[in-house]
């Protein structure tokens, strides 16, 4: 949701919210804010007509970037199809112009991409393998929180809500440091092992609650963590505090 609004920002609304029948390639309609009436805002919605939306349902960005972090080992079983799983249906929610994909083996690839496309992300996903205090990179092996954090913190990156797929990275040793980084807005990643299918369904579920209906991503996350089978083992960090855990 974007807070603050102002007249003549650019927004994306759900197209479910609108009364009048847009044409759009996604399930966002980009529009302009028009005028602030309390807690809607004023749109244009084509043809001269204008609609109230909630400021909640309003989207500055709805760039989703989906990092597959590969090991070299089980690429083929698990990353390659839990990534591509997320890929499409991030293509179902928000045209391709909004979705990012990249294939990557160490931290100076990951460094490299987030250097050129951060821009382009509202909401992170990434797959891989976790073991509670680090994530594995083919190339570089096993790689902590901290390691990340000059890769991701660069000057002028806007904050960022990050889920991390990988197993056991909600444990403090991983999700504590990684959340205070200033480029994070939210770190979510589950506690225990995860099977598959079900961090497939959790992301999937969180980026409905969070984009399509316009929830928090505190509420977008209890409903997500509710809805999903296996998925209680989730877990919220921000700003070096696990905010929620159910």
């Amino acid at each position: 949701m974007a807070t603050g609004l102002q007249v003549d920002e650019r927004v994306f609304v759900p197209t479910s919210t609108l009364d009048k029948e847009v044409q759009s390639p996604s399930a966002f309609f980009q529009t302009r804010v028009l005028a602030i009436e309390g807690r809607s805002a004023r749109v244009d919605v084509g043809g001269g007509d204008t609609e109230l939306v909630a400021t909640s349902k309003c989207q500055r960005n709805i760039g989703i970037g989906i990092f597959a972090v590969g090991d070299l080992e089980s690429e083929s079983v698990l990353i390659d199809p839990l990534s591509k799983s997320v890929l499409q249906f991030a293509r179902l929610l928000s045209s391709d112009d909004y979705v990012f994909f990249h294939r990557l083996r160490s931290v100076a690839e990951f460094a490299a991409i987030w250097r050129l496309y951060h821009a382009n992300y509202s909401h992170v996903v990434i797959v891989g393998h976790g073991n509670g205090s680090a994530m594995k990179f083919g190339v570089d092996g096993w790689v902590g929180a901290r390691d990340l954090e000059d890769a991701i913190d660069l000057d002028g990156v806007g904050v960022k809500c990050f889920v991390n797929l990988s197993c056991q990275l909600g444990k403090a040793a991983f999700g504590k440091p990684f959340s205070d980084f200033g480029a994070c807005h939210s770190f979510i990643a589950p506690f225990h092992s995860v099977h598959g299918a079900v961090a497939s369904h959790f992301a999937q579920s969180f980026l409905i609650y969070n984009l399509l209906h316009g929830e928090t991503q505190k509420v977008a996350f209890r409903h997500a963590r509710q809805w999903v089978a296996g998925a209680t083992s989730f877990r919220m960090w921000r700003d070096g505090e696990m905010i929620t855990d159910g």
